[in-house]
């Protein structure tokens, strides 16, 4: 059985998403597709808009045939941190054959060429790499203008112009690209990439009436029509969603209508009165303790702390030229999860995921599971309770990191339900309530 792996937020899932997993299918004539997904929280240090276990319905709806979760620590990292965490989660499958990833340029040759200098370090890449961090540059522009002079400065720019390249290290889909290639070169991954141009929306458009508007817009597009009021709202009474679901491959219409209004949407700023109760906590020593977070960080959060009015507000008012809005936020989100420094392991090159847990799967491709069962090097958890007890238990790593890595994920799920019930006014279930989603 062919099987190809797809690495994904779907922050909701849309047309998009769908071309993207039919045409993996086709490129690379797989039997099935295992999609790695991250859960309540993303990236960009955001709470999903919407539920783990909705998005992974929709998935699978949508021609997935396995959805596994990303733990959080990975999902809410940056992108190095994000590609090493799902990247080895695939190949401790022992069964994927391929990764499909879209991209801004489509070029495959050029992005691994990039990776390949990342992971190199040639030493002159790193010589300008030092002086333009020594610059005063944010590490991102530095990497970017020392790999742009690197590049020029030994004749790889014939194959494309610097106005390509520049364009290459300024796209989201590029640059998270380079970082799957990154980390299937450093875990010597037998996976072979593929790369689809991206089509449509650009990764910030915030336009809805293209054919594949992107995540970004539907999530502004919604956000615009949040209501006032906290009070639960019927779905046919809550404001018109057809702008929203002709971004929607209709496989999903019927699980959006169902659930709008009633456990989603979910906004950054529904967890600020938790965020400030955090940092009323904390000090400046207590906060380097988590992950992302630098001295200087943890000295600009406690000096304007009292500034603090809502989580996206705070983003905003203390992001310098040299921290950016998602770095904060990804800062943010670490402290209100309680993520430090010792949950993953101090360079993301060294960093595995230790287990893959199922949110779902289509019945009738659950003969993966015997693959995956046979070759699989990380355990499959399906049942939270065996998992979790008593500290390591028979369906885990007896690795600490990772036994701390799935309570993490579990108390920043449950933290996201809360959120959730409280807005909706629907009932609590805990992760160990929650059922694998089945179609």
């Amino acid at each position: 059985m062919k099987i190809v792996g797809i690495i994904a937020e779907y922050n909701p899932f849309h047309r998009g998403h769908q071309f993207h997993i039919e045409k993996a299918r086709a490129l690379t004539g797989a039997d099935a597709v295992i999609v790695v997904m991250s859960g309540d929280y993303v990236q960009r240090g955001m709470p999903a808009i919407m539920p783990k276990h909705l998005r992974a319905q929709m998935a699978l709806a949508c021609g997935a045939d396995v959805v596994l979760e990303l733990p959080v620590c990975y999902a809410t990292g940056s992108a190095e941190y994000f590609a090493t965490g799902a990247v080895s989660l695939l190949d401790s499958l022992g069964c994927v054959d391929y990764l499909c990833f879209g991209s801004e340029c489509g070029n495959l040759d050029v992005l691994q060429k990039i990776a390949d200098i990342l992971c190199q370090e040639p030493e002159h890449y790193k010589l300008l790499l030092q002086k333009y961090l020594k610059d005063g540059n944010a590490f991102p522009a530095a990497r970017k203008l020392a790999l742009s002079e690197y590049w020029n400065g030994n004749g790889l720019s014939t194959q494309i112009s610097n106005e390509e390249f520049a364009e290459i290290l300024d796209s989201p889909n590029n640059i998270l690209g380079i970082e799957y290639l990154k980390a299937l070169s450093s875990l010597n991954s037998s996976i072979k990439p593929v790369t689809i141009t991206r089509e449509g929306a650009g990764y910030h458009d915030q336009t809805l009436d293209i054919p594949f508007s992107s995540a970004s817009a539907i999530r502004q597009g919604l956000q615009k029509h949040e209501p006032d009021s906290r009070l639960s709202v019927n779905v046919e009474q809550a404001p018109d969603i057809d702008f929203i679901l002709q971004a929607l491959p209709e496989n999903c219409h019927r699980i959006f209508k169902e659930n709008y209004h009633k456990c989603f949407p979910v906004f950054v700023d529904d967890f600020s009165l938790l965020l400030k109760a955090k940092l009323l906590t904390e000090t400046k020593e207590s906060l380097t303790k988590y992950l992302d977070l630098t001295p200087e960080i943890a000295n600009r959060i406690i000096t304007h702390r009292n500034d603090f009015l809502s989580f996206s507000q705070f983003c905003d008012f203390i992001k310098t030229k040299n921290m950016t809005y998602s770095r904060i936020s990804r800062c943010l989100i670490h402290i209100l999860l309680g993520i430090c420094k010792c949950n993953v392991p101090d360079r993301a090159a060294d960093s595995r995921c230790g287990y893959a847990r199922l949110l779902g799967f289509r019945r009738e491709s659950s003969e993966i599971f015997s693959i995956i069962k046979k070759q699989s090097t990380i355990p499959l958890i399906t049942k939270l309770p065996r998992a979790d007890e008593n500290g390591s238990g028979e369906s885990i790593s007896s690795d600490e990191i990772y036994f701390h890595m799935l309570r993490k994920d579990i108390f920043a799920s449950d933290l996201y339900e809360s959120v959730v019930t409280d807005k909706y006014h629907i009932s609590f279930k805990n992760e160990y309530q929650k059922q694998i989603v089945r179609i």
